[in-house]
């Protein structure tokens, strides 16, 4: 179940955080290739079950009790194991910065980062499981008890990434690429809504066949030019080039379950003849569906 509208924001010392969505589901559906806006962080913590990870074009080998933050403009696509999918535990944060930027050592930590991948303690596993009681049961002052503990989530994570930081430059086995420091902070330039953020990415992951900008427009109660805007200033791409990613990225999941044909396919993704969407695919990936699978 994802939990969206929660209308639930709070401050750590100077910055401002949004909660866009909380979630506990269960991943059978591979999620194609995407990324979130330039303020934003969705933590994940793996409850159970396996999958893969490909963040930035590397490969992640999920298991239970893997962690892991896709921040700032990190293209990540994730596959569940057909026999064993995962179970995800989601917060999805959306910050406001002070234009100078925040004065804690803490908080810059945690939102310096813009991937992390690596094993969590008890602690988080526990503090997403606490949060989605809090919002299925609902007890008075329930959404107090959410503010707090998404502040104390906050504050595990960004000791986790100071514990691995310490560790990947104690040991020369420890892997870089796990953790990532970001450069895409910035003063929050205010999107229309809060949910803005979700009804694009959204938009993209689930209705990427037949997605227009005129439809898109429609759901954020925009004009097309302003959507256009939206797009280029928070995701740095037109309306086609995030269509054009977003449908590359479900033909790649398509081709390697290599259960359907390549005019399926092509079907699925809402091209208009095989030989279209295989013209499409070449281009944007040099090589030939067939060839690719």
């Amino acid at each position: 179940m994802k939990y969206r509208n929660l209308d639930l924001t709070f401050s750590m010392e100077d910055v401002t955080f949004t909660v866009l969505s909380i979630s506990n589901e269960q991943i059978i559906v591979p999620f194609p290739r995407h990324s979130h806006s330039r303020n934003s962080y969705e933590l994940h913590y793996i409850s159970y079950g396996y999958g893969t990870l490909i963040a930035d074009d590397v490969r992640y080998d999920i298991t239970p009790g893997t962690f892991y933050m896709t921040g700032p403009q990190v293209f990540h696509e994730q596959i569940p194991d057909p026999d064993e999918p995962m179970r995800e535990y989601g917060v999805y944060l959306k910050v406001s910065l002070p234009r100078k930027g925040t004065k804690s050592e803490l908080l810059r930590g945690f939102l310096q980062q813009s991937f992390f991948f690596g094993p969590a303690g008890i602690e988080v596993y526990e503090l997403m499981k606490r949060l989605i009681g809090e919002i299925e049961q609902g007890p008075e002052g329930h959404r107090l008890m959410l503010s707090a503990l998404l502040q104390e989530l906050i504050v595990e994570i960004a000791r986790l990434y100071r514990t691995a930081s310490i560790q990947a430059t104690e040991s020369v086995t420890q892997s870089p690429s796990n953790a990532r420091p970001s450069d895409a902070h910035f003063p929050d330039t205010h999107l229309p809504d809060d949910q803005t953020y979700l009804i694009i990415e959204e938009a993209f992951l689930y209705n990427y066949r037949d997605i227009t900008l005129d439809s898109l427009a429609a759901l954020l109660n925009l004009s097309r030019r302003q959507t256009e805007r939206l797009l280029q200033q928070h995701y740095n791409k037109t309306f086609l080039q995030k269509k054009k990613e977003a449908r590359m990225s479900a033909a790649c999941i398509l081709l390697q379950a290599g259960d359907k044909s390549i005019a399926s396919i092509a079907y699925e993704l809402g091209y208009s003849s095989p030989e279209h969407f295989t013209h499409a695919f070449k281009n944007y990936y040099h090589v030939a569906p067939s060839a690719y699978r």
